[in-house]
């Protein structure tokens, strides 16, 4: 109990570290932006921002996406579950002040989301023996290009620094150029180029293994 309360406080005191232009501050008509530890009680939210976000529901998929939007909540569930060191799902959250709610500021609305946890190489693995794997970044559709995956990235480093890991990796599909474009532009690079039978066969593209190495001089972290 010790140890998860010790690894919790480092946590929030990262995130408490990392700044965002619209953080912190509510204008008129615009609701205050935070990242914070997302808790069992964001199910909801977090797996409609990534069903959305990864799954077609218009056309002739539509009728798969309540069976895929449910396997999204139940795996999330366990892992929200399962308060375990070296694992966090964070969210980014508005609240909303013209909305009563959960908050005294007002109701809090899910808007994104990332998954980082640490990981340990395999003897025939290539990647860093520590290294912390980031996956399910998302934005939901309305709020996007406003800077926040970057910032969920940015809380990712702070956190991965914390547990003392410098190597970040994560996946990236070789056709999807706007995320590529926003790994780059925060600094990762391609490490390894994965293929298989299917992308031999042109049956999908190329899934991409980005690196990117953070030191706590350059987040300006203490060890």
């Amino acid at each position: 109990m010790a140890e998860s309360t010790f690894n919790r406080f480092s946590w929030v005191k990262a995130l408490a570290g990392v700044r965002h232009p619209a953080e912190w501050a509510s204008t008129a008509g615009q609701p205050t932006v935070q990242v914070r530890l997302a808790r069992l009680g964001d199910l909801e939210q977090l797996t409609e921002v990534l069903a959305s976000s990864f799954y077609d529901r218009t056309g002739w998929l539509a009728w798969l996406y309540p069976l895929m939007r449910l396997g999204i909540q139940e795996d999330l569930k366990q892992r929200l579950k399962t308060e375990r060191h070296g694992y966090a799902c964070l969210a980014v959250v508005a609240l909303d002040s013209t909305a009563p709610g959960e908050t005294s500021l007002g109701r809090e609305i899910i808007v994104g989301t990332v998954e980082i946890a640490q990981r340990q190489s395999w003897p025939w693995q290539a990647t860093s023996a520590r290294y912390v794997y980031i996956s399910n970044l998302a934005v939901i559709q309305p709020w996007r290009r406003r800077g926040f995956a970057a910032q969920l990235l940015a809380a990712c480093e702070s956190l991965a620094l914390t547990w003392r890991i410098e190597h970040l990796y994560l996946h990236v599909m070789e056709d999807n150029p706007g995320a590529r474009q926003l790994y780059h532009r925060v600094g990762f690079e391609v490490f390894q180029s994965e293929e298989g039978m299917a992308v031999w066969l042109g049956l999908q593209p190329r899934r991409l293994l980005l690196q990117k190495r953070v030191s706590a001089s350059s987040q300006g972290l203490q060890s």
